[in-house]
C-alpha cells in the first residue's frame, strides 16, 4: 500500500532569522502539523516535507508530523530558482514568503506586501529589482495564489492585474506571544520605567516612520520615553531613514519572552507606519492588552478593528494628537486595554492555516 503522498514546502524562511515573514511561516507550519495531529489533514494520505537549503535555525520549531529536507549548493533566490524545483518534483509546491520558482505552476504562493512597487524607495536597490523581478512572474504562473490581508490582495490586483477573484485571503495571528512567559529582566538592564514607556517593535525600516514618533512627542510636548525593539538590515533595507531616531532608546534584538514583557509593561503601543502587508506587532500588543494606537493605512485596520487609535502617518500633527490621547486618557487606555485580547482573537493561525490549506485544494487533485 503506497505511504501518504508529500506536499513539498519551500522552507527557506526556517533558518533566517525571525521577523514578521518568518513569524508567519512558522507559525503557520505549526498550526498545519496541528492540523494533521487532529485529523483535520488526512495523515494517511498526506504528509507535509520542507525543503531548505540549510538546516533549520537553532530555535526553529519541532514538528510532529513535518519531514525535514536540507542541503544544496546555492542559496537564497539562486536555491529558491534552480534546486527547489528540482527537489519538489512529483508533488504541489506551497511558498510561505513572497517569491517561488518563476517557471513552476503546480504551486502555491502567498504574498505578503508588494512595497518593493507601493514604496520602492523603502528598500535597497539590489533587493528592490529582485523582488521587481520575481514577484510577478511567481504571482501569475502560479495555480494558487494567497494574500496576507484584503489590502495586498487589492494590491496584487493593482500591479500585477490578477483578478481578485484568483486570490484568497489567509489572514494571521497572533496568539504566539502568549506561548512564552514574560521576562522582565530586559526592563532592568535597560532601566525602563514600567508603565511608563511607549513601545514600537519592528526593524529600523523607514517604512516604519519611527521618527514620526520623536516629532509628533515633541509637538505635543509629551515627555515619555520610547522604546524600539528590533534591529536593521541594511541588505534589505534603504539606508535613507532607517537609523535610530535621536532621544529612543534601543534595546535590539529580543528573544519571546522579552518582547512580552516589553508589551506588558509599557503605556502603550506606537505604529505610524506607512505601509503593512499584516501588521503582526499591533496583534501582539492587542493580544497582550497593550493600548495601540497604528496608522489609518493598508491593512492596519483590518488587523485593529475598533480596539485601537488611529493616525495620519504623513501628517506629525495628527500622531501628536492620538500620542495625547493614548498618555493623557488613562479611561482610553483602558478601553483600548480591554478591546484588544478579543479583536486579536479574531485573527488565529489556526485560522490562516485552515484557508491556505483550502487554498490548496486545486493542487491536490490527481495529475
Amino acid at each position: 500500500m503506497p505511504g501518504p503522498a508529500p506536499i513539498y514546502v519551500n522552507a527557506r524562511f526556517l533558518g533566517e532569522p525571525v521577523t514578521g515573514l518568518q513569524r508567519w511561516g512558522r507559525e503557520v507550519l505549526r498550526a498545519l502539523d496541528g492540523m494533521m495531529e487532529d485529523g483535520a489533514i488526512d495523515r494517511a494520505r498526506w504528509k507535509f516535507v520542507l525543503l531548505m537549503p540549510r538546516a533549520p535555525a537553532p530555535d526553529a520549531p519541532v514538528f510532529r508530523h513535518h519531514e525535514v529536507r536540507s542541503g544544496g549548493l546555492l542559496r537564497s533566490h539562486l536555491w529558491e530558482q534552480f534546486e527547489l524545483p528540482l527537489r519538489a518534483r512529483g508533488g504541489p509546491l506551497l511558498n510561505f514568503k513572497n517569491t517561488a520558482p518563476i517557471f513552476r505552476r503546480r504551486q502555491l504562493v502567498v504574498i505578503h506586501d508588494l512595497q518593493v512597487f507601493a514604496r520602492p524607495g523603502t528598500h535597497s536597490a539590489f533587493f528592490n529589482r529582485i523582488y521587481r523581478f520575481l514577484l510577478p512572474r511567481g504571482a501569475r504562473r502560479a495555480e494558487a495564489l494567497c494574500a496576507v490581508s484584503r489590502s495586498t490582495a487589492a494590491e496584487i490586483e493593482k500591479y500585477f492585474s490578477i483578478p481578485r477573484a484568483r486570490i484568497a485571503v489567509t489572514g494571521g495571528g497572533h496568539e504566539h506571544v502568549l506561548r512564552t512567559p514574560a521576562d522582565a529582566a530586559l526592563l532592568d538592564r535597560h532601566s525602563l520605567p514600567r508603565g511608563r514607556y511607549l513601545l514600537a517593535v519592528s526593524s529600523l525600516n523607514p517604512n516604519k516612520n519611527f521618527g514620526a514618533i520623536l516629532r509628533a512627542l515633541r509637538l505635543a510636548e509629551l515627555d515619555v520615553p520610547l522604546v524600539i525593539a528590533g534591529d536593521a538590515n541594511p541588505r534589505v533595507f534603504a539606508a535613507a531613514g532607517a537609523e535610530l531616531p535621536d532621544g529612543a532608546i534601543q534595546v535590539g534584538r529580543v528573544n519571546d519572552g522579552e518582547l512580552r514583557a516589553l508589551y506588558e509593561n509599557a503605556l502603550g503601543f506606537v505604529f505610524p507606519s506607512f505601509y503593512e502587508g499584516w501588521g503582526l506587532p499591533p496583534g501582539e500588543a492587542m493580544a497582550l492588552g497593550c493600548p495601540v494606537l497604528v496608522s489609518i493605512t493598508t491593512s492596519l485596520p483590518e488587523v485593529c478593528g475598533e480596539a485601537a487609535l488611529y493616525c495620519d502617518p504623513a501628517d506629525d500633527a495628527s500622531i501628536a494628537r492620538a500620542l495625547t490621547k493614548l498618555v493623557q486618557d488613562e479611561p482610553e487606555r483602558r478601553r483600548l486595554a480591554a478591546l484588544g485580547p478579543a479583536q486579536a482573537a479574531q485573527h488565529t493561525w489556526r485560522g490562516a492555516a485552515e484557508r491556505l490549506w483550502a487554498a490548496a485544494q486545486p493542487l491536490l487533485q490527481p495529475r
